[in-house]
């Protein structure tokens, strides 16, 4: 084993990197050094934490000949070469970095087809990419109404069969879906901050189906060129419909990412070539729920999550794979909400690989993207008297979207979404189902 092991994060102060890399630099000769793809990623971060460029090229090239599935090395190496006047070639390793499973979407979002800076990118300059995509399509059930069209509700005399307002009837029609990003992407050291700004809006015919939602998240990676890191993250929410507040919902994240499967620095060593690649991670989530119109429904909830981010396949290339698992509590913050403490647990998969052209010449080549996300719900009491003699609610839902999108040049690309969710309760109110189909463009610009 090599001596000099990575050690995360970096020396804040000069002196103390110049000693690092020195003590690396005598290292690096060591035959146990020299099989060491870890120690060679380690020793390129810290001389471009030092600002030299040149003479980091070589370890982290030396590093992803060994292991390609290091995305921090990658993403040290493009700026190496970029700030050394290699800009092609650093263009192509930041194009390549979005396919990697291992990084949080807005990182390899804000990274997808950034262009290197002729001058050099600065190692503290933010990398900013802005994103316009307009759709038109049909939804099934725009109000987002129950499947049922009547409804029984139980008094002390007997049950009642009472038939749905129209108004209350899933109402279908097309839609106009607009969203505009921004995300961007700041080094500092041996960590990386991304930040991502959203608005959404849907567009209808009835006004009262029209929706506005504003994200904002900052996420802080400790050290993605180590085998182990940590990722915080923050975020908040805000959800308007038919012109009214919605929903308010603020987050705080915190996840630990473990060496890939099969990896030398993996502690289970080697495994099947099933889970070859793929790297586990566990976290903790906190979540405010506010609803400015009911606050009987606020709520606390609070849980655990455990995954798989998986890789197959070489850069640009390569499909990726992710699962999920979430499972918490969401504590009601008045004792008036209906059901009181409710339990959950969810499993989410996301699978993404990359599309030859169907007409050459005219489309370029793109990626498919497919999720499906399966949540239970149980509520700890009853939920209403009307509803089932007071029975405890539990919902399941099941929802499934793909997207194809297709490059046509010059900062534009076709894109086309499919999806459906159905949700089923023992309580009819609270059963829907869902269908959409969109088509549009999509305009990045960096």
């Amino acid at each position: 084993m090599c001596p000099e092991q990575p050690a995360y994060p970096l020396p804040e102060g000069k002196p103390q990197l110049r000693a690092l890399a020195d003590r690396l630099d005598g290292a690096a000769a060591q035959p146990a050094c020299l099989r060491d793809a870890f120690f060679h990623a380690y020793r390129g971060a810290v001389l471009m934490a030092l600002g030299e460029a040149a003479a980091a090229v070589e370890p982290l090239e030396r590093a992803l000949l060994m292991r390609p599935d290091l995305p921090a090395a990658e993403l040290d190496l493009a700026l190496a070469l970029a700030a050394t006047g290699q800009v092609q070639a650093a263009s192509a390793l930041l194009d390549e970095l979005r396919a990697r499973p291992d990084l949080p979407p807005a990182l390899r979002a804000a990274l997808d087809r950034q262009p290197a800076n002729r001058e050099g990118p600065s190692a503290t300059a933010w990398l900013h990419r802005v994103q316009l995509t307009s759709l038109v399509g049909w939804d099934s059930n725009l109000n987002n109404a129950p499947s049922v069209s009547e409804l029984t509700l139980t008094f002390p005399q007997g049950n009642v069969t009472l038939p749905l307002a129209p108004s209350s009837l899933p109402y279908p029609g097309a839609a106009v879906l607009n969203t505009l990003q921004w995300q961007g992407l700041r080094a500092t050291g041996s960590s990386l901050w991304v930040a991502q700004a959203e608005i959404r809006a849907r567009q209808t015919r009835e006004g009262g189906t029209n929706y506005q939602q504003g994200d904002l998240a900052l996420s802080w990676l400790q050290a993605p060129a180590a085998p182990r890191q940590w990722v915080v993250r923050g975020s908040t929410t805000r959800l308007r419909f038919g012109g009214a507040d919605l929903l308010q919902i603020g987050r705080v994240q915190a996840q630990y990412q473990w060496p890939a499967l099969g990896s030398p620095a993996s502690p289970l060593g080697a495994v099947a070539d099933l889970l070859a690649g793929c790297r586990p991670t566990a976290g903790y989530e906190l979540e405010s729920r506010h609803y400015p119109g009911t606050p009987d429904l606020d709520g606390m909830y609070q849980g655990l999550t455990a995954g798989l981010l998986c890789a197959r396949g070489e850069q640009a290339a390569a499909s990726t794979f992710s699962v999920q698992l979430r499972t918490g509590r969401d504590r009601p913050e008045s004792g008036a909400r209906p059901g009181g403490r409710q339990d959950r647990a969810e499993f989410r998969a996301a699978w993404d690989r990359p599309l030859a052209s169907p007409w050459p010449g005219v489309l370029g080549p793109g990626r498919l993207g497919v999720q499906w996300a399966s949540t239970r719900q149980a509520d700890a009491s009853g939920y209403s008297a009307l509803l089932a003699n007071n029975a405890s609610r539990a919902i399941t839902r099941h929802a499934f979207q793909a997207e194809a999108s297709f490059a046509l040049g010059g900062g534009l690309a076709l894109l086309g979404s499919v999806e459906a969710s159905a949700q089923r309760s023992n309580l009819e109110a609270f059963s829907v189902r869902q269908r959409g189909v969109y088509l549009g463009l999509r305009w990045t610009s960096m």
